[in-house]
């Protein structure tokens, strides 16, 4: 599939160590496209910083999946199952040193389509903030939507 407008539904799911659950989705029209055997997907997040729009990229390879934010937040996670990652994610309040340790990566895609599934564990500054699950689903988005 070429370059082609799609639809982006994400699902994270955020179990903080006190067990506390919380859950955010969101869905969005995002453009997909193909380079050098790698699906990149391009899409306004509204889920994050005061429901604030913010480009995000999701770069998915056999390696595993990037999520690159830039806008009212800067970040950029890898996930590489069984690594542990490190980033910095840069807001408005400040920066802060992140550590994500992929447990489980699933990655489905075909002809601009497919469905990311991450497993992690979130660490902030060096200390486990939280057990993480991340559903992305990516598909071809209907004409009169």
């Amino acid at each position: 599939m070429a370059d082609a407008m799609v639809a982006v539904t994400v699902e994270g799911v955020q179990v903080d160590t006190a067990g506390e659950k919380n859950v955010l989705k969101s869905k969005a029209s995002g453009r997909y496209a193909a380079r050098a055997g790698k699906h990149y997907v391009r899409y306004e997040d509204t889920s994050l910083h005061d429901k604030e729009a913010v480009p995000t990229v999701l770069k998915i390879s056999r390696e595993g999946l990037t999520l690159i934010r830039r806008g009212a937040v800067d970040m950029q996670l890898e996930f590489r199952l069984g690594e542990k990652t490190r980033s910095v994610y840069r807001t408005p309040y400040g920066n802060f040193d992140l550590l994500v340790e992929t447990k489980r990566l699933d990655i489905y895609f075909q002809d601009g389509e497919g469905k990311v599934i991450a497993e992690y564990d979130l660490f902030l500054n060096e200390n486990l903030q939280s057990h993480n699950t991340l559903n992305v689903v990516v598909s071809a988005e209907q004409a009169n939507n």
